[in-house]
């Protein structure tokens, strides 16, 4: 804040920041003792002036004195001038001000001698040395405005006295010119004083902020990932930063001076040219680079200066880039067989789409699976699946060429998309990659057989919508694989119906679930020793409204294919645990557990709940698996069992002999029965093929210790054979259809012989 108005314009005084204080009071210093010498020089000059004008007069005495005053004032203001720094601040202001008023007074004093006594013969040269005496003492002292007025005062008051002393004419007017010379001397000192106090300020200030923009473009550059650049009017380079070095990997003598745009691929250097030549200010210009034999890629902003060059930051962005574009290729790229993925695949659909809209063309849409590629996995290991797959991959580059687009939609899911083709052309490209699949594959010194289906859908008459092409595609890849596998099947309207009725199983399926609607019935196993029942399997009925009841064939694979199988099963076993336990307690209730119940890790968990909650001795609880269960996840199913196993459950591998290595499975897991297939059974009065093969799987079940079961007995003949054979259940429609558990005690099978119910032969001795 600036001090009151006649301070500030007649002595100087202005507001200094604290830190500017010491700064600006060692200039004004400095300023007053370069201009001492020279005031005082002039005083002498002035002095041998008077001796000459004055050497007759009265006063001359005086004149001579003053001389000699004058002649140690100049050696004492040399002095000053050398020494002066070595003092404090405020002692040195202090000196010059009494050195101010010793001089003042001792002009003011001779000043008034001469006037008053000098004749009018003398009054010019004494009004010119007044002057002049006036305005160097103004110079002289402008650094110190209080100096500088009293200084003045005493000169000038020394000059108005001798005029009125000396009773000269005009002397009033003269001191009034004379007051109002000293008003504007001092004035100009008070003047020069604050703008030289203010002029410093700024130009600390000035220092100050280069300095700090200094330090920061030090620390920027020394610490950055970014750097600064600069070229002239003709684009070369000026002085290089170490990061800037670093990042080209070139010497300080080759880049300085060197050709900005030199460093730059081709294009990139033309892009930069062009917005150099018409003097554009660009941000954020992703260049290539390419400099000391590496390419890479830099972020560049700059804006021209004044001398027709150009400076700004730059920033190295390879890895970005670099990451940017892993990351480009892993959402539009399979990372193990570099194939096309989904994604890809649908934004070229849509570019062959508007293409077939514009020129009437049309094309096809492959999809493609492998059929028994879980298989490989699980014998030998994903690491051979994985080089399984590229080799698939392979094979279908080589079988579709350069031309057709080729995709993984996931796991062992391939597509092809191929332009401007005929349905005869599309049904030669699928006969081809069904036979390339099907050419065996070498891995880990085994010729492995896996082949693969084929589903094809013609845009746009079978749609030109990505989505509804890959649903079709899909709908007769699936058609493909229930008529056997390793075959092609093109999409008709007939396949999109049975999707649709498909998708309305499925939601009458969980409804059904979720409304507990279904049923549970009861198939009874009987014992051909004791002639009663041990024993049901229990089976799952559905009656859906409207339809009536579906085969469990069609329901139970809906329910596989969409997962439904798991809570499903859970339903079934909470069911009939709970009805078994209201049974006598011999009697035991078998459940069928399907490959996808046995993934579910919370299997053991739901039959420990429902025996918990029906006080169920685990003992009477009897799991039937098939052996696609052991073909499946191994290794965790056969851990699976052994936990059920612990709770003290029975486990019976039902549908033996159907598999092709159901022996092997026998050795897998110590199964407490086994069930004959009713493929064997049926006709087994007239083949003796049947015959020789249940023979020798009861004798083998006897020598392991365990029980056999057969299935699908219906006439009194084939219960007398196995019987004979000395098969230890036998079940079937001979003994009763499947009934529901509120039927079972009209029969009351715990109570009564079975063959006075169930008409069961008498086993042959």
């Amino acid at each position: 804040m600036q001090l009151t108005s006649w301070k500030a314009d007649f002595l100087g005084e202005v507001d200094i920041p604290a830190e500017h204080r010491e700064a600006i009071g060692a200039s004004r210093r400095r300023r007053f003792h370069n201009l001492a010498p020279l005031a005082a020089i002039h005083g002498l000059l002035n002095a041998l002036v008077l001796t000459f004008a004055f050497w007759a007069e009265p006063v001359m005495p005086i004149v001579f004195v003053w001389c000699y005053t004058s002649a140690v004032l100049v050696f004492l203001r040399f002095r000053e001038s050398s020494r002066w720094s070595n003092r404090p601040g405020a002692e040195e202001d202090k000196r010059i001000f009494r050195y101010t008023l010793a001089s003042g007074g001792i002009w003011g004093l001779i000043i008034w001698a001469l006037i008053a006594s000098g004749g009018p013969e003398h009054l010019l040269l004494l009004g010119v040395l007044t002057a002049a005496i006036l305005c160097v003492g103004a110079l002289l002292h402008s650094s110190f405005p209080r100096a500088s007025l009293a200084y003045s005062g005493m000169v000038g008051g020394g000059a108005a006295l001798g005029l009125f002393t000396g009773f000269h004419m005009w002397a009033a007017e003269t001191v009034f010119l004379l007051v109002g010379c000293i008003a504007a001397l001092q004035r100009f000192a008070a003047m020069n004083a604050t703008n030289d106090i203010r002029r410093q300020v700024s130009a600390a200030s000035l220092q100050e902020a280069k300095e700090t923009v200094s330090l920061l473009l030090s620390d920027f550059e020394s610490h950055s990932a970014d750097w600064l650049w600069r070229t002239d009017a003709n684009g070369r380079l000026g002085r290089a930063s170490q990061r800037f070095i670093d990042a080209t990997g070139l010497t300080p003598e080759l880049l300085e001076g060197g050709s900005f745009l030199a460093l730059f691929a081709p294009e990139s250097a033309q892009q930069l040219e062009l917005l150099m030549r018409e003097r554009k200010t660009f941000r954020d210009e992703v260049l290539r680079v390419q400099v000391g034999g590496r390419d890479g890629w830099w972020s560049l902003s700059g804006q021209p200066t004044g001398d027709g060059g150009y400076r700004g930051v730059c920033s190295d962005i390879t890895r970005s880039r670099d990451t940017e574009a892993r990351i480009a290729y892993v959402t539009e790229y399979d990372g193990l067989t570099d194939l096309a993925n989904r994604a890809m695949l649908v934004r070229q659909l849509d570019v062959a789409k508007e293409a077939a809209e514009k020129r009437s063309e049309n094309y096809a849409l492959f999809c493609i699976d492998l059929d028994n590629f879980k298989a490989i996995n699980d014998t030998l290991g994903h690491p051979a699946g994985d080089a399984y797959l590229k080799i698939v991959a392979q094979r279908l580059r080589d079988c579709v060429g350069p031309t057709a687009f080729l995709a993984r939609l996931g796991g062992d899911e391939f597509a092809v998309m191929y332009r401007e083709t005929s349905r005869d052309e599309a049904a030669d490209l699928a006969d081809l990659i069904v036979d390339a699949l099907l050419a065996p594959v070498n891995l880990n010194g085994k010729d492995i057989l896996a082949g693969g289906s084929v589903g094809v859908a013609m845009a746009p008459d079978d749609g030109s919508d990505p989505a509804i092409l890959m649903k079709n595609a899909e709908l007769a890849l699936y058609r493909a694989k229930a008529q056997g596998r390793g075959c092609a099947r093109f999409f008709e309207i007939g396949m999109d119906e049975d999707a649709r009725w498909r998708a309305d199983l499925e939601s009458d399926l969980r409804n059904a679930l979720a409304n507990d609607a279904m049923d549970v019935y009861f198939q009874p196993l009987v014992n051909t020793r004791t002639r009663k029942v041990s024993g049901y399997e229990t089976l799952l009925r559905w009656n859906r409204p409207g339809h009536g009841l579906v085969s469990p064939a069609v329901f139970i694979s809906c329910a596989e294919e969409t997962g439904i199988i798991v809570p499903l099963g859970e339903w079934v076993i909470r069911k009939a645990i709970e009805e078994a336990a209201q049974w006598r307690e011999d009697v035991s209730v078998a459940i069928n557990l399907s490959p996808a119940q046995m993934k579910n890790p919370s299997i053991v968990a739901t039959v420990v709940g429902a025996l918990a909650a029906s006080q169920l001795d685990p003992s009477r609880l009897e799991i039937e698996i098939t052996e696609s269960v052991l073909m499946d996840e191994t290794d965790h199913n056969i851990r699976t069992l052994h936990a059920l196993r612990e709770l003290g459950v029975k486990v019976a591998l039902d549908d033996f002999g159907t598999g092709y290595s159901s022996l092997s499975y026998l050795r897998a897991f110590p199964f407490d029965k086994i069930k004959i297939d009713q493929r064997f059974v049926r006709g087994i009065e007239d083949s003796t093929e049947n015959q020789a093969i249940v023979r020798a799987v009861i004798s083998l079940a006897r020598d392991l210790g365990m029980r056999v079961t057969a299935e699908g007995v219906e006439d009194e003949q084939q219960a007398t054979i196995l019987a004979g054979m000395g098969c230890t259940e036998v079940q079937g429609f001979l003994y009763s259809r499947p009934l529901p558990a509120s039927e079972l005690e009209k029969k009351d099978p715990a109570s009564r012989s079975v063959s006075k119910v169930f008409r069961l032969p008498r086993r042959r001795a």
